[in-house]
């Protein structure tokens, strides 16, 4: 069932881990999108703090199960070790950024607690700059013009997160809009990866003895 129908996972998770941070910010009249990053929806003085903390291991949870059939269906078209590294980038992203995070506040009183929430979040978004290069690398053979594409989408979310991180480093205004930004880029890869699997259109993978081109 999961390995049939990874793609609605995929899809599920970038769907909740997007709009998460949009609708609680409707029961927290202090919240500034604009100006405030999303952990701080994660506060424990924040009045949709569970509610966050559920959404997030939600999303994270979605991921990982999404992921189950996105390594099996890659296995079909590429060797076992790219399949592991593509699918390494985004449980990194799931594990880190989502269900530690959520399960561990950013001001917490124990301060180990906003460490592992911190080192998580990093590396777990770190990880997910690797997915569009990765994939790039397993399609460049067979489908070039959509290996550039995710090239294009990488180096993009690069300098979104570059600038996100930069933008909080020496807090500027909005810094919120430059946290989003990089987020969307981020999500990116994983909506257009699930848009060339759509069973309506012929399928961007074809395995190793059959190489044909989806335009």
């Amino acid at each position: 069932m999961i390995k049939q129908h990874f793609r609605y996972l995929l899809l599920g998770f970038v769907l909740i881990d997007f709009t998460t941070p949009y609708l609680l910010a409707l029961f927290y009249p202090e919240y500034n999108s604009l100006t405030q990053v999303i952990s701080e929806l994660g506060s424990v003085n924040s009045p949709v703090y569970y509610a966050f903390s559920l959404a997030s291991v939600l999303s994270g949870t979605c991921l990982l199960l999404g992921l189950v059939g996105l390594m099996d269906y890659l296995k079909s078209k590429t060797s076992s070790l790219k399949s592991l590294a593509v699918s390494c980038t985004l449980a990194s992203f799931a594990i880190g950024e989502c269900l530690l995070s959520g399960l561990f506040s950013i001001d917490s009183a124990t301060g180990y607690t906003a460490l592992i929430h911190e080192l998580a979040s990093i590396l777990g978004s770190f990880g997910m700059l690797f997915f569009p290069f990765l994939i790039g690398l397993v399609l460049y053979k067979q489908t070039p013009i959509f290996a550039r594409r995710f090239f294009v989408i990488g180096t993009l979310s690069i300098i979104c997160a570059f600038l996100n991180g930069y933008a909080q480093y020496i807090g500027l205004d909005f810094a919120g809009i430059y946290q989003r930004l990089s987020m969307a880029m981020m999500y990116m890869p994983i909506v257009f990866f699930v848009l060339t699997l759509a069973p309506k259109t012929k399928p961007v993978f074809q395995s190793s003895k059959s190489v044909v081109l989806a335009q």
